[in-house]
């Protein structure tokens, strides 16, 4: 299993017995038609269509067709399946409602070599068409992997990737929403706070005393443009919001808590 983050983290989280002549008898060799195909690899990006924040995975194979695709509002989480096809450095990716985008690989790196491809661009740029309708879009790629959807969370919990997202979701909701009862219910305790003065809370009871000092102004903002789908995965743990905070199969672990900086005089 292959995973690559292409974007830096806030901060990093923390024999085969032997062989009896008789089982030394080679197998036979597989047909061609036995040999496991490789996965292909999952690009993953997250940007706006116009005014909206939205997210994408185009799977990619070997040969450079695309395997499969969608893309979802970040408002709703709904992924909208999209066909494609890769042409030098453009990318088609159509959806069934007619929605149609047409984008170029992108890099901020000067020195990238040319023609640009999944693998050495850093987005996707373009437009979104439908009708009369058109927005331009711009896609940061986020990650690389090649897990297969019902994988995507293999390495954290049991559950399948809806049910474990949901419960990071409601994380989300319950502290956007100052619901302190509630995002004490789906921490996996004891919850470690990364901060200017690090601490380690024990209880529900110190997470609300700590309360505003764990979720400043500004990791409250953050946590507003958080997408809690198709998260990146390290250590056996998810993390949402490029690093602010990370979950185990139970719940949030660690915070890493910054303050807001001060007003320039």
């Amino acid at each position: 299993m292959k995973r690559i983050t292409t974007r830096l983290l806030a901060l990093s989280l923390l024999t085969l017995p032997a062989v009896t002549a008789e089982a030394a008898t080679p197998a036979p060799a597989a047909s061609a038609a036995q040999t496991p195909q490789p996965m292909p690899d999952n690009y993953r990006f997250s940007g706006t269509l116009g005014p909206y924040p939205i997210g994408a995975t185009v799977s990619i194979r070997p040969d450079l067709t695309v395997a499969s695709a969608h893309y979802f509002y970040v408002k709703n989480l709904v992924d909208i399946p999209l066909s494609g096809q890769v042409s030098g450095e453009q990318i088609t990716l159509s959806e069934p409602g007619g929605g149609r985008f047409t984008l170029h690989f992108e890099t901020n790196d000067k020195k990238a070599p040319t023609p640009l491809t999944f693998q050495t661009s850093t987005g996707l740029a373009g437009t979104w068409a439908e009708g009369t309708k058109t927005y331009p879009v711009t896609l940061n790629l986020e990650a690389a992997d090649n897990l297969a959807p019902s994988t995507l969370y293999a390495d954290v919990t049991d559950a399948s990737p809806t049910v474990y997202e949901a419960m990071v979701q409601r994380f989300l909701h319950s502290v956007l929403s100052d619901n302190k009862a509630e995002a004490a219910k789906l921490i996996s305790w004891p919850l470690r706070v990364n901060a200017e003065h690090s601490s380690t809370l024990k209880s529900p009871a110190a997470l609300s005393a700590s309360w505003s000092r764990v979720f400043t102004p500004c990791v409250l903002a953050t946590l507003r443009h958080a997408i809690p789908h198709e998260m990146f995965v390290h250590n056996s743990q998810a993390m949402i919001a490029n690093g602010t905070v990370w979950f185990d199969a139970h719940g949030a672990t660690a915070i890493n808590s910054t303050a807001c900086p001060a007003p320039a005089q």
